[in-house]
């Protein structure tokens, strides 16, 4: 016989619902997997299809008996769209100014310190957040959308001063500084 198990793994922060045909119609079963930013919808043609779900590891097992190009070419297409979810994205900043500095606390709250009388609080929920030196943050994310929001909202919570260059900045960002006042009478 040819049996074949493919199975696939349900991210922990994903809950993750399997619907079911009603019986004495096309029998097809419908994944669906959500997050706090996207959901994600896979139906499953079942017909020759054996399919378990172990609900404390959040995996889904496939059996089949026989095999053949297409249900292979439809899970390996599966693969490639469920691991696009999976990519980390990030954006790197760097504060630079005298006396400008970032801290943090357990709970990836991002407080720069750049000599206001009340401190800002930026929280990043979804996100990681790891400190490279006290003047340099490294932020990353499964979602595009939250990587750039929190990066653009700190970059604009101190924007770059155009004749002094301090402020908070991208790190491969080209930084065009203006001359100042000429006097003219040199």
């Amino acid at each position: 016989m040819n049996y074949q198990s493919m199975s696939f793994y349900v991210p922990s922060n994903w809950p993750a619902i399997l619907l079911r045909s009603k019986k004495g119609t096309t029998p097809y079963t419908v994944i669906y997997a959500y997050s706090n930013v996207y959901y994600f919808r896979f139906p499953v043609p079942t017909q020759h299809l054996g399919m378990t779900y172990d609900p404390q590891i959040q995996a889904v097992y496939f059996h089949r008996y026989m095999s053949n190009a297409y249900f292979l070419t439809y899970m390996n297409l599966f693969y490639k769209l469920l691991f696009s979810f999976f990519r980390i994205f990030f954006n790197k900043l760097k504060i630079v100014g005298k006396g400008y500095y970032i801290y943090k606390n357990f709970r990836n709250t991002v407080t720069p310190t750049f000599g206001y009388a009340h401190r800002l609080y930026f929280y990043s929920y979804f996100l990681s957040v790891k400190f490279l030196s006290k003047t340099s943050i490294f932020i990353f994310g499964l979602s595009v959308k939250d990587v750039y929001l929190k990066s653009y909202e700190l970059q604009h919570s101190k924007p770059m001063n155009v004749f002094t260059g301090r402020g908070v900045r991208f790190t491969r960002q080209i930084v065009y500084r203006k001359q100042g006042k000429v006097s003219s009478y040199r």
